[in-house]
């Protein structure tokens, strides 16, 4: 029971015996318009059951019912009483007993999630426990991240992903296509190799419906614009020769350009109720000359006035334009109240243990101006460790309790775990995305529900993600909290029983940290080497170092190869492994031959 994410607002065990699953189980499906999608998933859900759907009175309802068992009044949803949901949008009621099993909800969403909730009761075991659960989401839009600029996971994944986020209740998800979106008038910035094909983009779109998830695509609309601006027919339109990923906002070739592009992702995501342009880290802006004259040297002034042209762009087609906060983090007042209202601020903040009073501060500035405020922690960044190979967790979990504290403070409609995979498009890989379930699900866990138990989270993750009884894993390790899942679940890998793949992943991941943190070290033994030439001690230990540290990264290489073209195509995953061992091999080729170890065995 405690193993549910997100965990519910209000949850009953109920005394009497539980609900048994067995051939004479009947399902009947009752809504108020008719919904495929639920069908499908009451179908896909209970495959042994024959489903019957009517449209009927008001709100949704599934039923299941032992065939053995009298008919019970109430079964017909215009008969129940849904009040005590409150009128709140995908909330539902579920009501387990020996003799059925009902979810209530007000809308089709509602009765989703209630399914969800119940196959996390049910998992492999045969029977549901007699429970009584009334349960809302905190946050209207709960958003994950699909970043697919660095290295991503292969189209078929990302299409389980979105299945796997609507299992936890998440209902959009935000993603950075960056050249790996096939656009059509520029095919110059499409990736050769790892671009969706439109074939692949439709059944993207199409699996996110189906799951009840809403796709909200980012097109770089300022800076982080390397993958355009890397090109010599296009780097005239730099803010100066070396801004290579900022687009200088004083030509008019330059709103042609980005709102070409815009118009296609429009285009493209006609469902959508947003798009968001991006805007952050404009780090070159108004250095130019044009840029100077035209606003008077004046940086918020010339970011403000090239964004009021893109919100009034996109927002003519229906869009309504989300944009990140950090260029108007301390923008003057003046400036500040010529911005477009049909706009979103997206705050992101990332470290500090300051976030609700940073966040209210900044929420108070946009919201006098009438301009919406949304909310981004992350559950994977920079923090300050660009080869991190999973998040830096004590960092991760720290933001998203602060967050999830600071928008039920400030009541924030729509909270986004950003999930990076890489600084910039010219950096390296951060890490994997498969690293990061655990994170993105307590982001899921406290965007739905933002008083939920963090202390009970990793017993809860463990046990739902993993299948390890929480009583196994401390039996085994003692007591581990909050922050330590990447710490103990490689000492339980034999204990897993779901997500192995995942589970051996970070194991590897783990090994490959061992071998490369003695490795950093051997600098240290280099250094006493110089100190004292020609001594054989001093040698011996120098060269201890280098073939322990030599080993460990000569056995983790092929197996983590290996474990990440499981998920990634296979020069995608080459190209992870070569960032990572590119250092050691370096140094194989140049110090450790100099010192004549490079051939030792």
């Amino acid at each position: 029971m405690q193993s549910l994410i997100p965990q519910p607002k209000q949850i009953q065990v109920k005394e009497g015996e539980a609900f048994q699953f067995s051939e004479d189980v009947s399902l009947s499906l009752y809504m108020e318009q008719h919904d495929p999608r639920l069908v499908v998933h009451c179908r896909r859900s209970f495959p042994e059951l024959e489903c019957t759907h009517v449209i009927s009175g008001k709100g949704y309802s599934l039923i299941l019912q032992s065939l053995s068992q009298p008919e019970t009044k109430g079964a017909q949803p215009d008969e129940v009483d849904l009040k005590l949901l409150n009128g709140r949008a995908e909330g539902y009621r579920l009501e387990v007993s020996e003799r059925r099993v009902v979810i209530r909800a007000l809308d089709a969403p509602g009765l989703f999630y209630g399914l969800q909730t119940l196959l996390q009761l049910l998992k492999s075991v045969g029977e549901v426990p007699a429970v009584s659960i009334t349960d809302w989401p905190d946050t209207t839009l709960r958003v994950m991240n699909f970043d697919l600029r660095q290295t991503f996971s292969k189209p078929e994944l990302l299409l389980s992903y979105l299945a796997d986020f609507a299992r936890y209740k998440t209902n959009a998800v935000l993603i950075e296509y960056e050249d790996k979106f096939p656009f059509q008038k520029y095919p110059e910035f499409v990736h050769p190799q790892h671009s969706l094909s439109l074939t692949q983009l439709e059944e993207l779109k199409r699996t996110a419906h189906e799951y009840f998830i809403e796709i909200i695509p980012l097109q770089q609309s300022f800076g982080h614009l390397e993958y355009v601006l890397r090109h010599d027919a296009w780097r005239h339109l730099r803010e100066t020769e070396l801004s290579l990923g900022e687009i200088c906002p004083s030509y008019p070739e330059s709103f042609e350009l980005i709102t070409d592009l815009l118009q296609e992702m429009m285009d493209a995501h006609p469902d959508s109720r947003y798009i968001h342009l991006g805007c952050d880290e404009v780090y070159s802006l108004c250095e130019c000359e044009r840029c100077k004259t035209l606003f008077g040297g004046v940086r918020e002034r010339a970011f403000i006035a090239f964004l009021n042209t893109l919100i009034e762009f996109t927002a003519s087609r229906g869009k309504k334009v989300i944009f990140w906060h950090d260029m108007l983090d301390k923008c003057p007042p003046e400036e500040l109240a010529k911005l477009d209202k049909r706009s979103a601020a997206m705050i992101w903040i990332y470290n500090g243990r300051n976030i609700e009073a940073e966040v209210s501060s900044l929420a108070d500035k946009f919201r006098s101006l009438g301009i919406e405020v949304m909310g981004a922690p992350a559950v994977r960044s920079f923090d300050w460790a660009e080869h991190q190979n999973y998040p830096v967790l004590l960092n991760r979990t720290d933001n998203l309790l602060q967050w999830a504290e600071t928008a039920d403070k400030l009541d924030l409609g729509c909270m986004v775990a950003t999930n990076w995979t890489g600084p910039f498009s010219l950096g390296v890989p951060y890490g994997i995305f498969e690293t990061t379930w655990y994170p993105m699900l307590l982001h899921a866990d406290l965007a739905w529900n933002r008083k939920a138990d963090s202390a009970t989270f990793i017993d809860r993750f463990m046990e739902q993600f993993h299948g390890i009884d929480p009583r196994t894993g401390h039996a085994q390790l003692g007591n581990y909290q909050l922050e330590d899942y990447y710490d103990v679940i490689w000492k339980l890998l034999d204990k897993v029983k779901d997500h192995k793949d995942e589970a051996e992943l970070i194991a590897i991941m783990h090994d490959f940290e061992a071998a490369t943190d003695r490795s950093r070290a051997i600098h240290k033994y280099v250094y006493r080497w110089e100190l004292y030439p020609g001594d054989e001690a001093e040698r011996h230990s120098l060269l201890n170092n280098y073939m322990r540290n030599r080993r460990g990264r000569e056995n983790v290489l092929p197996r983590m190869k290996a474990a990440l073209e499981r998920y990634q195509p296979s020069d995608m995953a080459e190209h992870f492994v070569k960032s990572r061992f590119y250092l050691h091999d370096y140094l194989e080729r140049t110090l450790y031959r100099e010192l004549g170890f490079a051939q030792v065995e």
